[in-house]
């Protein structure tokens, strides 16, 4: 039982994490570094969060808004909508993503913790909005949809790892006008 967490205590962790990913790299800070600069003890990280892979997880997580799945009425504001999550972060952010991506080609743990908890919820929004177009017959049944919904994330991650900042609205908005609605509502047409 005990006494209940203190949510500043999550927040000044989880702030200090974000620092120091942005500052050190995540191979080169500890959970002691955190510890001293979210004025904690390491025990009360290890309270919280079993390892340092499940502390940055959290910490870039803490940094992304996630809503409902849109559902406008209409696939081209539906698919803004959804691709703005990637719109959402500001410059800081961007940074701390920017460190944590480039750590991700040498840590297998680390890769598979992110793509579970932090690349494929936005991804899997995609998806079920495509699916819920095809079901109401505007999207052909025979379109990649996986393929498709990679898109915006590629390129915002290749955003964020080469200039260390986030997609901008209108990038957003013509990612979805000129290849997204484009590759969706395309004729069916017979594969090579």
């Amino acid at each position: 039982m005990g006494r209940p967490r203190d949510p500043d205590v999550e927040r000044s962790i989880l702030n200090a994490t974000q620092e120091l990913l942005i500052d050190k790299g995540y191979a080169g800070m500890t959970v002691a570094d955190v510890a001293r600069a979210a004025g904690s003890s390491k025990a009360a990280i290890y309270r919280r969060w079993p390892g340092k892979i499940d502390l940055v997880v959290a910490a870039v997580r803490a940094l992304a808004s996630r809503g409902a799945t849109p559902d406008t009425g209409s696939l081209r504001d539906d698919l803004v909508e959804v691709a703005m999550h990637y719109a959402r972060a500001d410059d800081r952010s961007a940074r701390v993503l920017a460190s944590l991506l480039s750590e991700l080609g040498g840590n297998t743990e680390l890769r598979e913790a992110a793509r579970s908890a932090i690349g494929s919820p936005p991804v899997a929004a995609i998806v079920a909005v495509i699916e819920r177009w095809i079901e109401r017959g505007t999207v052909p049944p025979s379109v990649p949809v996986s393929l498709i919904a990679g898109i915006v994330p590629a390129v915002a991650f290749g955003r964020v790892s080469l200039e260390r900042r986030a997609l901008d609205p209108e990038t957003v908005e013509h990612l979805v006008d000129d290849v997204l609605l484009p590759a969706l509502t395309r004729g069916s047409r017979p594969r090579p």
